[in-house]
């Protein structure tokens, strides 16, 4: 205990070195992933316009290079949702499941989605391992329905799957906001 005490100074003032720095992105690039005002579920265009990534080098990666990164499987985990394919949805959990009831139970309870809107932020390492092995995905959603629009945030975290194919859901806290 008097260790930590003698050392917390020293760490403060030079900075500890397990804290992770992003990689240098392109200035240019945006900030943030959307995807826009998706068609409905039920209509005939139900096409969604994929968000922009860019992946990770391969030394930061705990996953293989080729698999969608983590903005993606959040992306398409909602549109499954929105599209009412539960099934595609839970596969991309841990165990193929979200467990009993889901921390965005508000958000799949939901009938009949007119129009979706997702917006992520990068990213954010939930771990000091290197690669980062739990990330979080912050996240803000807007959904047309036949009674209205309805908003909802909070994150995704995610971690790769055990043969490091790609990222898997592992758990979620998405609450509605009050307009």
């Amino acid at each position: 205990m008097r260790r930590a005490v003698l050392l917390l100074p020293l760490l403060i003032l030079h900075g500890c070195s397990c804290q992770q720095h992003p990689p240098a992105s392109d200035p240019s690039a945006p900030p943030e992933s959307t995807v826009a005002d998706a068609a409905p579920a039920s209509g005939d265009d139900t096409a969604l316009t994929p968000a922009p990534s860019t992946p990770a080098p391969a030394s930061l990666s705990a996953v293989a290079t080729d698999a969608p990164d983590e903005l993606m499987v959040v992306h398409r985990y909602v549109t499954a949702v929105a599209q009412g394919d539960l099934a595609t949805a839970d596969a991309l959990w841990t165990g193929g499941s979200p467990g009993g009831r889901p921390d965005d139970a508000a958000l799949r309870a939901l009938p009949d989605f007119r129009g979706l809107r997702i917006k992520t932020g990068a990213p954010i390492a939930r771990d000091t391992a290197q690669p980062s092995r739990l990330r979080e995905v912050p996240v803000q959603i807007r959904v047309s329905t036949d009674t209205g629009t309805l908003r909802f945030e909070g994150w995704y975290r995610l971690q790769p799957r055990v043969d490091g194919s790609g990222w898997e859901i592992h758990g979620a806290s998405i609450q509605p906001v009050m307009n």
